[in-house]
């Protein structure tokens, strides 16, 4: 073989080859949840990495889009091993709510609401798309592509992870009491309540 062939066979390896390096460490995550609140200010997107590949770092380089908009996430390589973690992008009224996850992306403000709530594709853009259908906006619950609609449970690159609430109740948290307490708490109140009916008997005449 000539120089020239070997240089030209080199080049066209080399041309197939460079799709694969291009999406190298980053092509196995997938869209995986979907969360919104009623006007789309609180949102997120949680992408996973579905094939439990430990390199595949490359996925802070990749970009975000719905049928309305789209945007770079710009962050750069994650640290591996990335087996089956998660990536959590969302907007600044997510990262606000008590119990939030931090996101390890905020949606830019000129993307909110990123996806509609009715229905939309959300796609990492090269690597993976989802087209759903309506997603639930009681502030409760998402939509997981692999279960359907649940509790969120939106899940960061570090792996913490929480359930938010978004519905605007307000409501006040109830600390819950050990094992030992409850049990105390309820015989309190049955000895109390004998107590008021022993004394409610008609006395004897």
């Amino acid at each position: 073989m000539s120089k020239l062939q070997f240089m030209r066979a080199l080049t066209g390896v080399a041309a197939i080859l460079c799709p694969i390096a291009a999406t190298a460490g980053i092509h196995t995550w997938d869209v995986n949840e979907v969360f919104s609140n009623a006007d789309g200010t609180v949102q997120f997107v949680e992408l996973w990495e579905a094939n439990g590949t430990p390199g595949e770092v490359g996925v802070g380089n990749g970009s975000m889009s719905s049928n309305s908009t789209s945007f770079a996430i710009g962050n750069g390589a994650v640290a591996p091993p990335t087996t089956n973690k998660f990536y959590l992008i969302a907007t600044p009224a997510f990262a606000a709510l008590p119990g939030a996850p931090v996101p390890d992306k905020t949606i830019p403000a000129g993307s909110i609401p990123f996806f509609n709530t009715s229905g939309d594709t959300v796609a990492f853009v090269g690597v993976d798309s989802w087209t759903f259908g309506a997603v639930p906006t009681n502030g409760l619950q998402s939509l997981d592509r692999l279960t359907g609609v649940g509790t969120n449970t939106p899940t960061n690159y570090a792996g913490a992870t929480g359930t938010v609430d978004a519905s605007g109740g307000g409501g006040p948290n109830v600390p819950l009491l050990p094992g030992p307490m409850i049990a105390f708490a309820t015989l309190l109140v049955m000895g109390v309540g004998v107590g008021y009916l022993m004394t409610r008997r008609p006395k004897s005449r």
